[in-house]
């Protein structure tokens, strides 16, 4: 069976590291891996052997080069770059099924390519909500085009199945970064300080902050501002991971450096990579409105508050306390969070995503991929008289 795995962003990277290395470590499975959105072919190369360990040593395919400005009309002629390449690489090498994650925008390129070159998708982390973001009708776009769903939580599965999937499509696998965090535990501060190269202060906030997409006219640097200065009226320390590649993105950057300069407790890093699962374990609470913080923060007991729009709706566990988008909201929250009787509650918490264990199920679903017809059926919910 040969597989391409689609990565286009940070945001994929981490939760699809596991499924990667499952598929190249499963005996029979020729792993391809696709890129061209944040990253080249090189770049990713590295950066998967850095998240699998090595385990992955196949190739990466670039359908275009590296996305360098955000807006609309570069999107759509990334978005045109991307379909150009995707077309052609599909037409050169025969791959059984197509795998993707989630919701982004590029996703609305690649999986069209493939859905009309006779590839099989399979769709991981479909079903979800997101009310804040754009990305939510990508997901429910490609959710009508997949051959099989890879779902992260039953309450994902019921939706999948109002929206007329079948059953015998629906494997309900947990979701794949929660693998990363199987069995991960709190470091001293000498060894954070060092992964880090920064000395460690507590208490220790990890925080996201990404555009909320479906947002008209949305105050970025305000709103980032007035979160990140809320975070630290808490904290000793704040590590700061930039934001997604979203219109607004900018803004947010602007606002987070314009305060690191002039607060030392600020770190700046663009992104963790594979020392995010450490990071996150050794946090005391995590501030933000990343996916991190809802899907899996829970998985090492960390309190966290969502902040905003860009994740309303999603499954949350018990560790998670919503804030809106102000200064003392964001606050009340954070101190919230990090009270004696909520951290206890964190630290107890059941995490609704699974596991830790969703990749080996999401590669046993797929190679179930030739036993589907073509063609799929509508599961009509309805009642008729």
């Amino acid at each position: 069976m040969r597989v391409a795995v689609f990565i286009g962003t940070r945001a994929d990277l981490g939760p699809l590291g596991p499924v990667v290395a499952a598929f190249a470590a499963e005996g029979g499975v020729e792993t391809h891996v696709l890129c061209g959105v944040a990253f080249d072919a090189a770049e990713l190369s590295g950066r998967l052997a850095e998240e699998t360990s090595g385990v992955f040593d196949g190739t990466v395919h670039a359908l275009t080069d590296p996305l360098r400005s955000l807006g609309v009309e570069e999107m759509l002629l990334q978005g045109e770059r991307l379909l150009h390449g995707a077309r052609e690489l599909f037409a050169r090498i025969s791959f059984d099924a197509l795998v993707v994650l989630g919701d982004r925008w590029e996703l609305l390129f690649v999986v069209p390519a493939a859905y009309l070159s006779g590839i099989r998708i399979v769709h991981l982390h479909g079903g979800e909500v997101t009310e804040g973001a754009l990305d939510e009708r990508v997901r429910h776009a490609v959710t009508k085009l997949a051959d099989l769903h890879c779902v992260a939580s039953a309450d994902a599965a019921e939706r999948l199945r109002q929206l007329g999937e079948p059953e015998e499509r629906i494997a309900l696998t947990g979701a794949p970064g929660l693998d990363r965090l199987d069995g991960r535990t709190r470091v001293s501060d000498e060894e954070l300080s060092e992964l880090l190269g920064a000395a460690v202060s507590r208490p220790l906030a990890l925080y996201t902050y990404h555009p909320p997409t479906a947002v008209v006219d949305a105050p970025l640097h305000r709103w980032a501002a007035d979160v990140l200065r809320a975070t630290l009226e808490s904290c000793a320390m704040v590590i700061v991971t930039a934001p997604g590649m979203d219109t607004g993105r900018d803004e947010i950057i602007a606002a987070h450096e314009e305060i690191a300069a002039r607060d030392p407790r600020v770190l700046l890093v663009d992104s963790l990579g594979p020392r995010y699962p450490v990071v996150l374990a050794s946090a005391d609470v995590v501030v933000g409105n990343s996916s991190s913080g809802v899907i899996e923060a829970a998985s090492v007991g960390v309190p966290a508050v969502d902040v905003g729009m860009r994740q309303a709706g999603r499954l949350r566990g018990n560790n998670v306390i919503h804030a809106d988008e102000n200064y003392e909201s964001v606050r009340a929250a954070v101190q919230q969070a990090m009270s004696g009787p909520f951290i206890r509650t964190a630290r107890a918490a059941t995490n609704p995503y699974g596991d830790g264990h969703a990749a080996q199920r999401i590669v046993a679903a797929t190679l179930t991929l030739g036993g589907l017809p073509a063609a799929k059926r509508f599961a009509d919910r309805t009642t008729r008289s």
